[in-house]
């Protein structure tokens, strides 16, 4: 098959002649349409034109970045991977700078290079020939033109058959959060398709992220979780981004995650082929969420995220560099006793490395100091909570399955003794169903193993504290090696509180998605003013809108006659997260003091 030109092939032409038949449109117009499409989704591989693009991605990335750091290991499995399978490279969205960083790494690396697909927004001129020329492919999203659809799988398909290592982001945009969006499905269906109809043998899929110590694209983030409007893409707009980069942001960290096989992911061909719609719709969400997964586990922990996430814990209030010091810990031993991944800047064990971050955060505006007291403090600069919140939210993940076994705890101590243990496994479930629009969670048994297995480590007599009730709870909290639930989820549970008071106030015509999110934030905005919200980053268009995707999820906004008993239960249960959210705070403060009190009066804050 010519990828370039699939158009000579006997199954495009069926396809097209399909297309036609049940249209009723001319097949000679809907050729010609195809051919127009085909011309736009045009790539090649120059030579001169790729060695500009590394070349200028060396100098984008290098003006605010360090290093772009891989690792060899990881890039020696890939190497050989790709030696001898067809393989798509998904990875995470941080940034504009993403496709230069797996440009030049690869490149760096001696990794073939990858043919990446990227949003037509991005092909203004005169940049879109030259990425053409440098193996770009641009895409239209969304829509649901058949003559589109057929040209851009046919397209896919024979890329994959010459072998050539696909690129492109999972999201389908750059996160708004930090952390890890949704999947997008619509090439991996594509991908599927192939597979079921034999045009592909197997395909790996490779999933990778790339973090940053700091991005200079957190404040534009920002700015649109407070309701500005994104910038539209131009060469005047990317003039500016580029000088926007110049700066000290830090490394950029490059990581791969396990290989998916699509065979061992979906079965052999046939098994796919005959399997139902719905079956099919299963699997590919499965194999989606296998691939996010893996990009999920792959993410370092860097420094910036654990010292905003110590930051935002202090709820407004400047800290010491001693009570920095005193609130990481916890964490650092939780991720090394997991072999989570750690950036270099993760390794926080001395006042000087805390210190770098800081000044970085401070030179960047997300965070202040004051140092014409006794000793410095550090504290979240005024409107920059979402900027911090960004760094924090790219390792809830790791923690997540911790942070839900302390708030189930404190529920089950509450239940009746013979109940207690039933009641932690459904507040577990209870919690996944509220979260599930934010995280990536697993099937219901698998899920709740990995929360007893998470509790089993951070408190090995978990059960017997549980069969003392609530008092039990309270000292596995006390000594249990780190707390997290309330540092990590609170603006999340806030958020939806928000939206469950707005939702109640809804009657007769629905509000549209964004007067919905204006009443939200508005809402917000009024409740953070009053003390009625102890985190910011909890006013944010983003999280209230996977809030309303949540709302929509348990009926909330249907208008139905038992409408009012769910929007009362709903609010009752998340001001009941809350206040077991209070409980771990209050633990958290008491942990921290303790520790500071057994240090010199010189060290302490």
């Amino acid at each position: 098959m010519n990828a370039q030109d699939p158009s000579d092939t006997a199954d495009f032409d069926r396809a097209l002649a399909e297309i036609a038949r049940d249209s009723g449109r001319d097949a000679a117009e809907i050729t010609a349409q195809a051919r127009r499409y085909l011309h736009e989704l045009r790539t090649g591989h120059g030579e001169w034109t790729y060695g500009w693009l590394v070349r200028a991605g060396r100098a984008l990335l290098g003006a605010g970045y360090s290093t772009i750091d891989y690792d060899p290991a990881q890039v020696a499995g890939v190497r050989e991977l790709l030696g001898r399978s067809p393989a798509v490279v998904l990875s995470s969205h941080k940034s504009y700078l993403d496709g230069g960083a797996l440009t030049v790494g690869f490149h760096d690396h001696d990794l073939p290079p990858l043919t990446v697909f990227g949003g037509i927004n991005m092909a203004f001129w005169p940049l879109g020939s030259l990425w053409r020329r440098a193996n770009m492919v641009f895409i239209r999203r969304g829509g649901d033109d058949p003559v589109y659809r057929v040209t851009l799988r046919h397209r896919l398909a024979g890329l994959v058959a010459e072998r050539r290592p696909l690129q492109w982001f999972i999201e389908g945009t750059r996160s708004r959060t930090g952390k890890l969006g949704p999947p997008r499905l619509g090439l991996l269906v594509y991908l599927v398709d192939a597979y079921r109809d034999g045009r592909i043998e197997d395909l790996a899929i490779v999933p990778v992220s790339v973090t940053y110590d700091q991005l200079q694209e957190v404040r534009e983030y920002s700015g649109e979780a407070r309701g500005a409007a994104k910038t539209a893409e131009s060469l005047g707009w990317l003039v500016r981004f580029v000088r926007a980069q110049r700066g000290r942001y830090g490394s950029v960290y490059v990581r791969f995650g396990k290989p998916v096989s699509l065979r061992a992911s979906l079965g052999p061909p046939e098994r796919a082929r005959g399997a139902s719609p719905e079956n099919h719709r299963l699997a590919l969400q499965r194999l989606a969420f296998e691939v996010s997964c893996g990009i999920n586990d792959s993410i370092p922990v860097t420094g910036t995220a654990l010292v905003t996430l110590a930051l935002l814990g202090a709820r407004g209030r400047s800290l010491t560099l001693t009570q920095i010091r005193a609130a990481v810990p916890g964490y650092l031993d939780f991720a090394r006793r997991r072999n989570l991944p750690l950036a270099p800047t993760a390794s926080l064990d001395s006042d000087e490395a805390v210190r770098r971050v800081l000044d970085g955060l401070v030179e960047q505006g997300v965070a202040r100091s004051h140092a014409s007291g006794q000793r410095p403090v550090y504290g979240i600069a005024p409107e920059q909570h979402l900027a911090a919140a960004y760094y924090r939210n790219s390792i809830v993940h790791h923690f997540l399955a911790a942070a839900m076994a302390e708030l189930a705890l404190l529920h089950a101590g509450e239940a009746p003794a013979e109940r207690r243990l039933e009641a932690f496994d459904a507040e577990a479930l209870a919690l996944r169903d509220l979260l599930k629009f934010d995280f990536f969670f697993r099937e219901r048994a698998e899920f709740l193993d990995e929360v007893r297995n998470e509790i089993e480590r951070l408190a090995p007599d978990w059960l017997v504290r549980l069969g003392e009730g609530p008092e039990g709870v309270r000292t596995l909290l006390r000594t249990a090696p780190t707390l997290c639930s309330d540092m990590l989820l609170r603006s999340f549970v806030e958020a939806y509180a928000v939206v469950g008071e707005v939702t109640a106030t809804v009657a007769g015509s629905m509000p549209t998605e964004d007067e919905l999110l204006d009443r939200c934030m508005g809402l917000g905005q009024q409740y953070l003013l009053q003390g009625r919200l102890r985190s910011p980053e909890a006013v944010s268009r983003h999280l209230y809108r996977s809030g309303l995707q949540l709302a929509r999820n348990r009926n909330l906004l249907s208008g139905a006659p038992d409408a009012l008993a769910r929007q009362g239960a709903f609010a009752g249960y998340v001001r009941d997260v809350l206040r077991r959210l209070s409980a771990v705070h209050r633990v958290a403060v008491e942990r921290v003091e303790r520790t500071l009190a057994q240090q010199p009066d010189a060290a302490r804050g």
